[in-house]
């Protein structure tokens, strides 16, 4: 059985990575346990997906950026004996400042394992609601009136902006969605709403194109699902 543990920075980045396992995965299906992180231990929260499936994913709500790095590294060696196959962790830059990207690339990996069990570290830049951003078909599943021609006289040119580009990707979600008197805040009624909204197709091929950090988090997804059987000599 493949296992794979993805450690993320909050409750966004968990029902997002929990639903894109799910489309991934598809009619083959995947047991996925959710965790969260309280006073620095991993809690169960509940089981969702398949069962019995053959692949299995840890998804951890780590509830904090700094948290990712730490609860990977502390749980490394048990992970290993555990069987599994790859690490991955997800964390946003904000709040730190764009220009602080490089800084904050080059010390996810420093200190941490590298042997047996690989790690994959990324950013969602600036948030993880830069991906939701990418995905222009969904906005009118928010509200039928929000098209590309309103939120572009808004002031909001999608279509030619990447969401990564904005400062502050789910103030700017926010921002589009109120112009129709809708809301998002990092509330899971609003989170689902949003992710529920997504077209998973649009997402991973249209999407994917437009954010580097996305296709990233999704190979590494996919190499750990999907992994290459070397061929025989």
């Amino acid at each position: 059985m493949t296992k794979l543990a993805i450690f993320v920075e909050g409750h966004t980045e968990l029902e997002l990575t929990v639903s894109l396992l799910d489309a991934i995965c598809g009619k083959n299906g995947i047991s996925v346990k959710v965790l969260k992180q309280h006073k620095g231990s991993l809690q169960f929260i509940e089981m969702r997906g398949t069962d019995p499936a053959p692949a299995f994913a840890l998804v951890a709500n780590c509830a904090c950026d700094g948290q990712v790095k730490t609860q990977i590294r502390d749980r490394y060696a048990d992970l290993v004996r555990a069987g599994y196959s790859k690490i991955i962790g997800l964390r946003d830059v904000y709040p730190e400042a764009r220009g602080n990207t490089q800084k904050i690339e080059q010390m996810q990996m420093f200190g941490m394992p590298t042997h047996p069990l690989p790690i994959d570290m990324h950013l969602a830049i600036m948030e993880v609601e830069s991906w939701f951003l990418d995905e222009l078909t969904h906005f009118q599943r928010i509200h039928p009136n929000l098209t590309l021609p309103r939120i572009t006289a808004a002031g909001f040119d999608l279509a030619n902006k990447n969401g990564s580009s904005w400062d502050h990707p789910a103030e700017t979600l926010d921002t589009i969605y109120k112009l129709e008197g809708r809301r998002y805040r990092k509330k899971i009624p609003h989170i689902r709403r949003t992710i529920n909204s997504i077209d998973m197709d649009e997402f991973y091929l249209t999407s994917r194109g437009r954010s580097q950090s996305l296709s990233k988090f999704l190979k590494s997804i996919e190499d750990a699902i999907f992994p290459i059987t070397p061929k025989a000599p």
